[in-house]
């Protein structure tokens, strides 16, 4: 809703402006505190996104890291259909892992397709359920020119995108995730022993430039957003469909100039629109947040068990240091009245001292990078229940299982059990 009016309260003026027209360069400048526009041209002429369109991925990924979902040092898997996307990539394998903020470097730095349907099969079911759930975060977000098909901005007739929707979308992103904002100003990064260096030569050369992003498929041309901070105030810059790389920079670099100057002689304007929404944080609807949350969450921890089986046998025993209960074994097995809760859990072990409980259940949790889940240590008689608790269904449960036993950590799947004693 909130976002919604700063389409129409910021670039109300392109309402009229023909819906279509490939081929055709648009351009955009507003300042990124007012929302004020101070350059538009075909602003809300629909164009194709190319790479831009991994703005939209990153901005998925910082909403679940920001819920506390996902960590920047979790490890998430490569498919087959992430490792077969043509260049650019890093050349991922598949069966193999990487880091979250690995695959957001990537994308930053290097735009690497492979990396953005990594994190699109992290974050939900497929690529396409998460190009559906980009667009359903780009309406909410009042990108109503915006339509997007995948993950990486390889080309798709049906993949559309606006000027204006490209300034909303990074406006919203300053605004919205101030903590992961300076990534984009990463200028090089280290991948398995290769450095990849950034080719925005806005970022690299222009003074006072922050970052963002750059694009390119024949279906349009050369595209870039920019970001760039003079005197305490920042500009937002979109060009979409220029010729070649080179006049897609001269020209973002003129636009941003000028736009800097302007801003100088605009400063009554400028304030007077410092009350627009742009100027506050924006929240998705409760209802789309709701649905969203319950995606993240379950996909997440979905990914999070695949990567515990992929990885498993390479995994270091955590648990060798701790003293396991003589009678561990003997009491594992569930008993009538025993404590059991309302979602599948998992049982590594039973012990004298609620501390080792917890100190075995932070070693399975660990070790199955599973951040998502809790530790219980539920009582019985005198012993304390070592327990990871939050499995959705039994395969869940057993799946974890059977990559702590590769561990050498005793295990048992708990089926839910609503009453308690």
């Amino acid at each position: 809703m909130l976002l919604k009016k700063i389409a129409f309260c910021l670039f109300s003026i392109f309402l009229f402006t023909p819906a279509f027209a490939w081929k055709t360069p648009s351009s955009l400048v507003a300042d990124a505190q007012s929302g004020y526009v101070l350059h538009a041209k075909n602003a809300d002429v629909k164009q194709y996104p190319a790479s831009l369109t991994k703005v939209m991925t990153l901005y998925i990924t910082f909403d679940a890291l920001e819920k506390g979902y996902l960590h920047m040092d979790d490890l998430i898997p490569v498919s087959k259909h992430a490792a077969r996307q043509p260049r650019s990539k890093l050349g991922l394998k598949a069966g193999s892992v990487m880091t979250v903020k690995e695959a957001i470097l990537a994308l930053i730095v290097k735009s690497a397709n492979d990396a953005a349907v990594v994190l699109a099969e992290a974050l939900a079911p497929s690529e396409e359920e998460f190009a559906q759930m980009m667009t359903s975060f780009a309406h909410d977000l009042g990108l109503h020119d915006t339509t997007f098909k995948n993950a990486s901005g390889l080309h798709d007739p049906e993949q559309v995108t606006s000027a204006k929707d490209m300034a909303i979308l990074a406006i919203a992103m300053m605004n919205h995730f101030p903590q992961y904002y300076p990534l984009f100003s990463t200028k090089s990064f280290k991948f398995d022993g290769k450095t990849y260096y950034s080719h925005n030569s806005i970022l690299l050369y222009y003074k006072g430039a922050e970052g963002f992003k750059t694009g390119f498929i024949s279906a349009v041309g050369y595209n870039i957003v920019s970001t760039a901070e003079r005197d305490g105030r920042t500009l937002v810059g979109v060009v979409i469909g220029q010729d070649s790389a080179a006049l897609r920079d001269k020209q973002m670099k003129n636009l941003l100039d000028k736009g800097f100057a302007k801003a100088k002689t605009k400063e009554k304007e400028l304030k007077k629109s410092a009350n627009n929404p742009f100027f506050k944080k924006a929240y998705i609807s409760s209802s789309h947040k709701q649905k969203y949350d319950a995606i993240l969450k379950k996909n997440i921890a979905q990914t999070q068990l695949k990567v515990a089986q992929m990885t498993a046998k390479d995994k270091t025993t955590l648990i060798a240091s701790i003293p396991m209960s003589p009678v561990e074994e003997e009491n594992i097995t569930i008993e009538q009245g025993d404590y059991t809760p309302a979602e599948w859990s998992i049982q590594v072990g039973a012990f004298n001292s609620e501390e080792k409980a917890k100190k075995l259940a932070l070693s399975a949790q660990e070790t199955l990078h599973l951040k998502t889940i809790s530790i219980q240590t539920p009582p019985y008689k005198k012993m304390f229940r070592s327990r990871l608790v939050g499995f959705e269904t039994k395969e869940d449960a057993v799946a974890a299982c059977n990559a702590l036993k590769t561990n050498a950590f005793s295990c048992l799947a708990i089926a839910p059990n609503k009453k308690e004693p």
